[in-house]
C-alpha cells in the first residue's frame, strides 16, 4: 500500500513539473481575408495573419473580447470571433481572377467590371464604387471590393441615385459630416482595411456602428483621439462646439462632455475637428493615422461622430493660389476675422457653470464668457480669491459707498484671462 502511495504522489509531482501545453487556434474568416493583429498600446494594426495560421493564445494577456498571439516576431491582440479550435479547410480556387482578388462592382448596366492586382489591405465601398486613380479621378475597371498595397492610389466615387443627394459617409463604421459635400475620395498609403459608405438624404447606413455595438467590442484598452495642425472640441445636442479647443481627448472611460456638461459612456466620442491652416496654405486631404485620404471639395473642418478606435487626423496642405491685390483707395478699411481666444478656469472649494460648463471645477470658456461660481460650503464663506486677490463687494451706508470682503456663496464673473477661483470656508 505504501509503495502504490509513493508510486501516485510521484506522478502528481512529474506531472506539476511538466510544461503547460498553450491552446493552438486557428484564423478563420468566412470570406477568407487576413485577420489584423492591433498593437496591444495603440490598438493599431502593426500585422495580417493569413487564413487558416495557428496561433497559441496567451491566456494570462487574452481579455474576453480579444486574444493576446504572436505572429511573426509581433505580439498584439485579434479577435475570438476569428479564431477557431478546429484547422479550417483551405479555401476552393477558383480560375476566375476577380474572385480571388476583388469583388466586381455591379454598375447600373448590369456589366461587371473586372482586373487588378493583389495586395495587402482590403478597401470596401458602399453606395459607392472603387477605381484605381489616374491623376485625381478614378479611370478604368470599377469595383466594390479591392485589396491594395500602401503604394496604391484609389478612387472610391459615390454612385449617386438619380435625385438622390450625399448626406454623410461612413469611414470603418464611423460618421462623418464634412463642411462641404463630398462625391469622391481618393485613398492612398493605406496602412489599416477600410470601409467607406457614402449615405444619401432620407436613406440608411448599411454599415454605422451601432451604440450596443460600439460598447460590446470594447477591450478596456485605451482609446485616444489626437490631431495634428488641426484641433477640436466636444459639441452639444445641437452640434454647437463649446467647451475649449483640444490637441488630444482620452475616451477609454467615461467622461463629461465639455460642450454640455454632460456625462458619456467611454469607448466613443463626438467632436469637430478643424484644421490649422498656414497662411498661404490650403487643404488637400487629411491623414486618418497614416492613410491619406484626398477629397474632392475643400474639407477644412469636419464633425465625426461616435468614434470608438484610437484615432489620430492630420490635415494635408497644399500651396495656395494668390492673385495681386487691387489697389486701394486711401479711406478703404482692412478688416480681419478676430481669433477666437480660450481661457482657463479652475475652481477649489467650488464651481462654475456657464460657456457651455455646468457645476464644473475646471474648464476652457471663450474670453469675453459671463460664468456664475458658487460654493456649496454649510458653514459659511470666510472670503474668496480670484488669481489671489480677495474678492470684494461694495455696500452701501447712508451716502457712503464701502467696500468689503465678499462672504456670498456665488456670484458671476466674465472671463478675459486664465482666472483661479478659490473658496475659503468660515471656520466656526
Amino acid at each position: 500500500m505504501k509503495r502504490f502511495i509513493a508510486w501516485f504522489l510521484a506522478l502528481i509531482l512529474l506531472a506539476a513539473a511538466l510544461p503547460v501545453q498553450a491552446e493552438t487556434w486557428y484564423v478563420y474568416t468566412k470570406n477568407g481575408k487576413t485577420l489584423n493583429l492591433r498593437d496591444e498600446y495603440t490598438n493599431k494594426v502593426i500585422g495580417n495573419i493569413p487564413y487558416g495560421t495557428a496561433l497559441e493564445p496567451d491566456t494570462g494577456k487574452s481579455t474576453e473580447k480579444a486574444a493576446y498571439v504572436t505572429y511573426k516576431g509581433k505580439s498584439g491582440f485579434v479577435k475570438w470571433e476569428f479564431l477557431q479550435k478546429t484547422k479550417p479547410k483551405p479555401r476552393k480556387k477558383t480560375t476566375e481572377k476577380a474572385s480571388s482578388e476583388g469583388v466586381p462592382y455591379q454598375a447600373n448596366s448590369g456589366v461587371p467590371y473586372q482586373g487588378q492586382q493583389a495586395a495587402s489591405f482590403q478597401i470596401t465601398a458602399r453606395g459607392a464604387y472603387i477605381q484605381y486613380a489616374s491623376g485625381t479621378k478614378g479611370a478604368g475597371d470599377k469595383w466594390a471590393s479591392l485589396r491594395v498595397s500602401p503604394s496604391d492610389t484609389v478612387v472610391i466615387t459615390a454612385d449617386v441615385p438619380k435625385g438622390r443627394k450625399i448626406d454623410y459617409w461612413v469611414i470603418n463604421g464611423v460618421r462623418y459630416d464634412f463642411n462641404e459635400t463630398v462625391k469622391t475620395i481618393r485613398l492612398t498609403k493605406a496602412d489599416a482595411d477600410f470601409t467607406l459608405e457614402a449615405v444619401y438624404k432620407n436613406a440608411g447606413s448599411e454599415t454605422l456602428l451601432s451604440p450596443q455595438a460600439i460598447q460590446d467590442a470594447r477591450t478596456g484598452e485605451r482609446l485616444l483621439v489626437k490631431t495634428i495642425n488641426a484641433q477640436m472640441c466636444h459639441l452639444t445636442r445641437t452640434d454647437k462646439g463649446a467647451g475649449g479647443w483640444m490637441k488630444e481627448f482620452d475616451f477609454t472611460d467615461d467622461y463629461q462632455n465639455r460642450a454640455s456638461g454632460e456625462w458619456e459612456t467611454g469607448g466613443q466620442v463626438t467632436a469637430r475637428v478643424k484644421a490649422t491652416i498656414p497662411k498661404n496654405k490650403k487643404v488637400r486631404g487629411w491623414k486618418f493615422n497614416e492613410t491619406e485620404l484626398y477629397p474632392n471639395s475643400t474639407v477644412t473642418h469636419f464633425i465625426v461622430r461616435t468614434l470608438n478606435a484610437e484615432m489620430t487626423y492630420e490635415p494635408i496642405f497644399g500651396t495656395k493660389k494668390t492673385t495681386a491685390e487691387p489697389p486701394r483707395q486711401p479711406d478703404e478699411r482692412i478688416t480681419t476675422p478676430e481669433q477666437e481666444i480660450y481661457c482657463t478656469v479652475t475652481c477649489r472649494g467650488c464651481t462654475f457653470s456657464g460657456g457651455g460648463y455646468t457645476n464644473a471645477t475646471s474648464g476652457k470658456v471663450k474670453a469675453g464668457t459671463k460664468i456664475t461660481v458658487h460654493t456649496d460650503y454649510g458653514g459659511g464663506v470666510s472670503k474668496w480669491t480670484v488669481n489671489g486677490t480677495t474678492l470684494m463687494r461694495a455696500t452701501k451706508v447712508g451716502k457712503k459707498t464701502i467696500r468689503e470682503t465678499s462672504t456670498a456663496n456665488s456670484f458671476s464673473k466674465t472671463i478675459n484671462q486664465d482666472t483661479s477661483i478659490v473658496c475659503i470656508m468660515k471656520i466656526n
